[in-house]
């Protein structure tokens, strides 16, 4: 037999032993579930949102404050309440960690976390029926999805997915009963003032694993509602005060129009900068898809289209000019109203519609 041949069988056979040792290692690293329990093991889950202090719209992340309480039966932590005299230890902390480094948790992971929580704290109680209760708190950033179609009317849904990666639902579920609902709430008073908290859903769903296996995913989602009322006037009456030089081009008599052209190129170039003025004051305004970004736009086409009409009516020799010399007069009248009017029901309609 060939030296080569024999050094890609050895090759082979160190490669297999390596997988067999990683598998071993990782089948070791897997907690083993509390024995003498009932599979899947039911986990009590709640959550509270105790802040939120930063949304940022256009990269999707949010910083929030959250707590959650995850509550499993594990007969192993069963004790005898008569000869300790007592029904139930709380531990706070480090030794909180030290005793949870001891027993088995389902290792609930969130999803969409961004790095490492900015502060946490963990407590522990552990009842005598073996009821294990863990509370963990985390301020930390998270990865949502923003919807800005109905900007500054929107509401968000920012929503956190977690899952015990370890554990899949052949083994360990997560259960909410009325007590858990109880505990589940979000502050009213959030640090973001730019928004009002309205509402904590949970849905839960299935998922299949890497290895083919059901897992059960938790969807917290709170709901929050942009203050309108904040932005209502820094947006729209900037952009009413720019579009009036067309109400002016169409209303003031010839000798106060004098050269249109210019106004309305300055016009022009006053929108773009508003434009501007939107994205860094409310991000995501202009360069996602929203009523005011559909506004703006249709503005740009708004004003060239009334210069066009009125430099028409003024010099352009439109049939039917010389034969009825008050048909120039007669469409002026018609074009005040029709063509602001028509620009202004688009506008709203584009907004209700956001809304629908």
């Amino acid at each position: 037999m060939k030296p080569a041949f024999l050094r890609l069988i050895f090759a082979a056979v160190v490669g297999w032993l390596a997988l067999a040792l990683s598998g071993t290692a990782m089948a070791n690293e897997t907690p083993r579930l509390p024995k003498g329990i009932h599979l899947p093991l039911a986990v009590h889950f709640s959550m509270r949102v105790l802040d939120i202090s930063k949304f940022n719209e256009t990269s999707g992340e949010a910083s929030m404050t959250i707590e959650t309480t995850e509550r499993w039966k594990d007969p192993t932590q069963a004790f005898d309440p008569k000869a300790t005299g007592f029904a139930r230890f709380d531990y706070v902390g480090a030794e909180a960690q030290q005793k949870l480094a001891g027993i088995w948790t389902p290792a609930t992971e969130i999803e969409n976390r961004i790095g490492e929580p900015r502060s946490g704290s963990v407590a522990l109680t552990m009842r005598a029926d073996g009821t294990v209760t863990r509370i963990q708190r985390i301020d930390a950033d998270f990865r949502v999805s923003v919807d800005m179609t109905t900007f500054p009317f929107d509401r968000q849904r920012l929503t956190l997915s977690l899952v015990t990666p370890r554990h899949s639902a052949d083994e360990v579920i997560f259960v909410m009963n009325d007590i858990d609902r109880e505990l589940a709430a979000v502050s009213p008073e959030l640090s973001a003032n730019s928004w009002t908290a309205r509402s904590l859903q949970f849905v839960m769903e299935r998922f299949y694993g890497w290895n083919a296996k059901p897992f059960v995913r938790i969807n917290a989602s709170t709901e929050i509602q942009r203050k309108w009322q904040q932005y209502v006037l820094p947006i729209f009456v900037p952009f009413a005060a720019v579009l009036s030089v067309s109400l002016f081009l169409l209303w003031a008599p010839a000798r106060l129009r004098g050269d249109e052209a210019p106004m309305t190129y300055s016009a022009l170039l006053a929108l773009a900068a508003l434009g501007f003025t939107y994205e860094s004051s409310f991000p995501g305004a202009i360069s996602m898809n929203s009523p005011v970004a559909f506004m703006v736009s249709l503005g740009y086409f708004y004003l060239v289209l009334v210069l066009l009409v009125s430099m028409l009516l003024t010099d352009a020799n439109f049939p039917g000019r010389r034969r009825y010399p008050h048909l120039e007069e007669t469409i002026r009248t018609n074009i005040r109203f029709s063509i602001p009017m028509s620009f202004l029901l688009i506008c709203i309609c584009s907004v209700l519609l956001s809304l629908l």
